[in-house]
């Protein structure tokens, strides 16, 4: 009895420390800045979770190699959305957990560009935001 419950409990200390290793902590851009009326915005549309939206001017694809050597990408079959001026709107999302998909994952991000913002989608810039989400 003693040597299974040494056993479980030895066994629930790996599964915890693997868990722990396979989870990494953000990494901001450098350069990027915090934009606090996007994360309130992001973390408002999303109940249950927490987002925070940085801005860079730089491009896509180096905010992309940037992350694509530190994190899991998540590949989505779908493109992002063809805004009304004919610009498609590029994404790429990162798992930053132990997760296998977004919908199991506690904390992952997407990079995209450009920006879209405001409550109707109107606030278009030439900007590439990487934003995390955190399931409280």
């Amino acid at each position: 009895m003693r040597m299974r419950r040494s056993t479980s409990l030895l066994a629930g200390i790996l599964v915890l420390f693997s868990t722990l290793c396979l989870a990494q902590d953000f990494k901001p851009y450098t350069g990027a800045k915090l934009d606090d009326k996007a994360s309130r915005e992001a973390s408002a549309a999303a109940p249950g979770k927490q987002s925070e939206v940085y801005t860079t001017s730089d491009s896509l694809d180096k905010v992309y190699a940037f992350y694509k050597s530190t994190y899991k990408e998540f590949s989505m079959r779908s493109t992002g959305p063809t805004l009304p001026s004919g610009q498609q709107v590029k994404w790429y999302f990162f798992i930053l957990d132990g997760g296998t998909t977004l919908a199991n994952s506690k904390l992952w991000m997407k990079i995209q560009h450009p920006y879209v913002g405001g409550a109707d989608g109107t606030d278009v810039r030439d900007l590439t935001i990487i934003q995390t989400v955190r399931t409280k």
